[in-house]
């Protein structure tokens, strides 16, 4: 006899006001995850772009580059996946609040910066992946191509966490660098 899943509650997203008092485990690490993962994105993409020669273009492959091309075409779905989770932790858990010390325009740029860094951290992959899918240098060009803003975001994210913690002393660092008291 099938289960009655119609007993089960929906998820819904916070109420209105909702505010965690951290970070959930699972945002902590799929962070972590996420900037590992780009740190490997960095050191194999001419990798990649040889193992798309040689898969669409005809062009020869040593074996390093077949089997770093791969590890970015793996790490760059991962980093797409992780992404999506996180994004989906985000809208039904919430954000902490922002410390009342902070800024009004600091808000504002953390923000701004966080909305970017999703968009672009969203975008990115999956136009690798069609790049891939296709073997259109179009998506693989616009995939190339948001490599700056990605670096110049990632910059901007880490000063700002540096400012945070040092200037205006918030625990915004230390909450997403350590485990302990998280909501769930």
């Amino acid at each position: 006899m099938p289960a009655d899943l119609s007993r089960i509650p929906a998820p819904s997203a916070p109420s209105a006001g909702y505010r965690p008092d951290g970070w959930t485990r699972l945002h902590v690490v799929l962070h972590w995850l996420v900037v590992a993962l780009v740190a490997v994105q960095f050191v194999d993409k001419g990798s990649m772009e040889a193992l798309f020669d040689a898969t669409f273009e005809g062009h020869a492959i040593s074996g390093t580059d077949a089997v770093l091309g791969w590890a970015h075409i793996v790490c760059g779905s991962a980093i797409l996946a992780a992404m999506a989770v996180r994004l989906v932790d985000r809208v039904l858990v919430g954000r902490p609040a922002y410390d009342p010390a902070e800024p009004a325009a600091a808000v504002w740029l953390a923000r701004a910066t966080h909305g970017l860094l999703y968009a672009v951290l969203l975008a990115m992959p999956a136009l690798g992946l069609l790049a891939w899918i296709t073997g259109l240098e179009s998506y693989a060009d616009l995939h190339t191509a948001l490599w700056t803003p990605l670096l110049v975001l990632l910059g901007l994210h880490v000063v700002g966490a540096l400012v945070q913690h040092l200037v205006f002393k918030t625990n915004a660092l230390r909450n997403m660098t350590s485990l302990k008291r998280r909501a769930q």
